[in-house]
């Protein structure tokens, strides 16, 4: 399986064995971000998301999510969808050896860490993953160095570990773009998206709450607006 991939962000960085095609740019033209579905729960919605032109999938394994997904439920999706699409295990706060027995029984191809994890623990992971990191304004890029990470998502900061809808400082977050590959999260929706993009100039866009009905079920005229939104005109 492919190895592919507010004044306060989080960052998260991926860390894995394979350089990521590029998607942004390509012979120095422009082309459309990678386009990430978070927060997925049924296999039905996931294969329409990827019918939509949806390239990363996210799945969450955190229990105290209200996106929550069973192992089983979560093997399930993983083995109905095409192997050209990456799917995304989602951790908070989780062993090293539950999340590596997780990615490897259902297929899944990286592991989302979304909660305090350090870079000692992630490096002792042998499964690609994300890191997310909770920065203030006074965050320092040696931070994200820490990781040995090329490519990183910003997404808004909350309370809670992803998904809050809170929107991201563009401003903010468009001071990272030079730093690598940026996936794009933060209350990104069908009508501020392209917005978002043309201001930051990201790599890829990650999108969870914006296109939902409620927490875990998709509006999937939403999630066609905001794939054919970046499409026609990124």
């Amino acid at each position: 399986m492919s190895h592919r991939i507010l004044d306060y962000v989080y960052i998260i960085a991926f860390h894995q064995q394979k350089p990521i095609q590029k998607q942004m740019k390509k012979n120095n033209q422009t082309v459309s971000p990678i386009i990430k579905i978070c927060g997925l729960t049924s296999l039905e919605q996931a294969l329409s998301c990827v019918e939509l032109g949806a390239n990363w999938l996210g799945l969450n394994c955190w229990n105290r999510s209200s996106r929550y997904v069973p192992v089983e439920k979560v093997m399930e999706i993983v083995a109905g969808l095409p192997k050209s699409v990456t799917t995304v295990g989602i951790f908070v706060n989780e062993s090293t050896k539950s999340i590596e027995r997780i990615i490897r029984e259902t297929g899944m191809d990286l592991a989302q860490l979304h909660g305090d994890e350090t870079p000692k623990i992630c490096k002792k992971l042998t499964v690609p993953w994300f890191k997310a990191f909770r920065i203030s304004p006074e965050f320092q890029p040696r931070q994200i160095r820490n990781f040995g990470c090329k490519t990183f998502l910003l997404d808004a900061y909350s309370k809670h570990y992803g998904g809050s809808g809170e929107k991201i400082n563009l401003e903010l977050a468009s001071t990272f773009t030079e730093m690598g590959e940026l996936i794009l999260a933060g209350g990104l929706a069908p009508e501020n998206v392209v917005d978002a993009i043309s201001k930051v100039r990201p790599w890829g866009v990650d999108v969870c709450s914006g296109v939902e009905s409620e927490p875990g079920i998709k509006d999937l005229l939403k999630v066609k607006e905001f794939i054919n939104n970046i499409r026609n005109t990124v």
